[in-house]
């Protein structure tokens, strides 16, 4: 077994797991040079956590937490079963879980086939979300890669990310065969690479705004799940620091009385990186 499978069974037995997903830039690179990006699916929080936590979990899901096995490191979120599969779908406003599993991902561990296929099926219920989402706003014609750069462009903005432009365009093009499979699988197959669609009257002007109404509902949980992970992730200040400067390159010290003190630290962090438009 490698690194992430060895985890992902550890997580598994830790909380008691219905199903164990990987996913980040480990997945891509095919690495566990770096800190490993987990959801851990379970049938009931109070089975899996401390009745505090289970609560926290319960009002503002997912948990986040960290988690070592050897010299792996993982950052792992952990949510029930049913609230992830229907985050996923097409009737929820906010993009968090939807844009985030539209993307590559896999599925380590599942209890059940009959579980595996329902994740399955909710990932292909992600991208085609994202897609419909976006579509209004892309030009007449475009490519399958033009549509998932504004799809994680919008996706990304809704949430408190430090990706630049260039970033998401390395993401899509490194997995240029991945993105068009699933545009294909939605939009039917491209004439000559490229799509093409008629926009519908005000189409445009009611998916922006229901874009801008996203980051603002987007944005603002995106903090309160911040501020509740700084009492559950350990060494979170320190992540958060290096993943700003590794998409920036804007550097952000972290000391000693930071990392005792996380809440208020975090709160600084957040503050001095909107100042250098480290995150936006």
């Amino acid at each position: 077994m490698n690194p992430w499978e060895l985890c992902a069974e550890d997580l598994r037995r830790h909380y008691r797991a219905a199903a164990v997903i990987f996913y980040g830039s480990c997945l891509r690179d095919r690495t566990a040079d770096g800190l490993l990006d987990f959801y851990v699916l379970v049938d009931r929080y109070s089975d899996a956590m401390g009745n505090a936590a289970a609560l926290g979990a319960w009002l503002l899901p997912p948990n986040v937490y960290s988690h070592v096995l050897g010299t792996a490191r993982a950052k792992v979120a952990v949510m029930r079963v049913d609230e992830f599969l229907s985050d996923l779908g097409a009737n929820r406003f906010t993009t968090t879980l939807s844009a985030r599993f539209a993307q590559p991902c896999a599925i380590v561990h599942a209890r059940d086939n009959a579980l595996r296929a329902r994740l399955e099926a909710g990932f292909v219920t992600a991208a085609n979300t994202c897609i419909q989402r976006t579509l209004p706003l892309m030009p007449p014609q475009f490519t399958a890669l033009d549509l998932w750069r504004r799809v994680l462009s919008e996706s990304f903005a809704a949430e408190l990310r430090p990706e630049r432009p260039e970033r998401i365009r390395s993401l899509v093009d490194g997995t240029a065969a991945f993105y068009a499979a699933a545009t294909e699988r939605v939009l039917g197959a491209p004439s000559d690479g490229v799509y093409r669609i008629v926009p519908r009257r005000g189409a445009r002007a009611g998916a922006t705004l229901a874009w801008c109404l996203r980051r603002i509902l987007g944005k603002t949980l995106n903090a309160l799940r911040l501020i509740k992970a700084a009492f559950t992730f350990q060494g979170g200040i320190d992540y958060a620091a290096w993943k700003i400067g590794r998409h920036t390159g804007i550097m952000l010290p972290v000391t000693d009385d930071d990392r005792k003190k996380p809440l208020r630290a975090g709160l600084r962090l957040f503050a001095r990186s909107l100042r250098l438009n480290a995150i936006r």
